[in-house]
């Protein structure tokens, strides 16, 4: 009997390349997948992986393998889905990857309108980047992943997610209260504090940058946006923030919002495995994230 957890596996290496990648995406370290592979092959009694340099590919047995895999995985989703629409209710739980941001701005609203239209709903609930939300949605460690696109940077679209777009978040450039700046380019003097240099915000800030004449002086790095927002309260530094971090403040004293040119924004939108769109308690947890949307952008 084939063990399914290490068809998966077979398939995340499939669709990553490497045993390492795919032990990021499956949140396990390396050696355990490996592992988990060799018994595969043992209970295949043929080899299913083979090296091509410093990747890995399938061999024709272990091609077989995983579009069974697809097969039983996705009939797996069909069952759940359908067990939990029989039941009617809302109930069970939905495990949740969502970023800093979106959590600040989004999460304690989601959470109170849960508690009092689907008291039988547990949320479960992982602060972590959207690309490897992603990963884990896909690869069934969570069931929902709240992910962000940026204005012309490319996302990649994965047939078995289904994903709707919550709202255009603005971006805008924040500076100290008492600082003259009035435009990007008059911002060029400033020092700066961005994300870490792995983000794709700090990335698409920094050719906005570029596009206004200049090269920031990113002085600090910090994956907090809070205390980036501090920075910038306290008089050091420019930097750019979404909507969804100005909407969390609980004043905006100390900052000043300048426009950007072009108004741009980024796409907020959540993402379930396709076969599990209809289930009750997926639908809540989106209906409850638009409610948290309304609320945090009109109040």
């Amino acid at each position: 009997m084939y063990d399914i957890r290490r068809m998966q596996m077979l398939l995340e290496i499939h669709e990553r390349g490497t045993i390492i990648s795919a032990a990021h995406a499956l949140n396990l370290t390396p050696s355990a997948v490996s592992q988990q592979i060799t018994n595969l092959e043992k209970e295949a009694g043929t080899a299913l992986l083979q090296r091509v340099g410093r990747r890995v590919q399938l061999t024709s047995a272990g091609l077989v393998v995983i579009e069974t895999a697809r097969r039983i995985l996705r009939e797996v989703d069909r069952m759940q889905t359908s067990v939990a629409t029989l039941a009617g209710e809302p109930a069970g739980t939905v495990r949740l990857a969502i970023f800093q941001s979106a959590s600040f701005a989004l999460l304690p609203r989601t959470l109170a309108y849960l508690h009092d239209h689907a008291p039988r709903l547990v949320l479960q609930v992982l602060q972590i980047d959207p690309e490897t939300g992603i990963s884990m949605t896909r690869s069934r460690e969570y069931d929902m992943v709240i992910a962000e696109s940026y204005p012309h940077h490319y996302i990649p679209e994965y047939p078995e997610l289904h994903s709707e777009l919550l709202v255009e978040d603005p971006l805008s450039l924040i500076v100290p209260a008492d600082s003259p700046i009035r435009s990007l380019h008059e911002a060029r003097h400033i020092p700066w504090v961005l994300e870490r240099e792995e983000n794709t915000s700090r990335r698409w800030a920094v050719n906005q940058c570029r596009a206004a004449g200049f090269e920031p002086e990113i002085r600090y790095s910090a994956n907090d946006m809070i205390t980036n927002v501090n920075l910038v309260r306290a008089g050091f530094a420019a930097s750019i923030v979404p909507g969804f971090i100005l909407a969390s403040l609980s004043n905006s004293e100390g900052l000043r919002v300048v426009d950007l040119p072009g108004a741009p924004y980024r796409s907020i939108f959540t993402a379930v495995r396709a076969d599990a769109v209809t289930t009750p308690a997926l639908a809540m947890v989106r209906e409850a994230m638009r409610y948290a949307v309304s609320e945090a952008f009109d109040s």
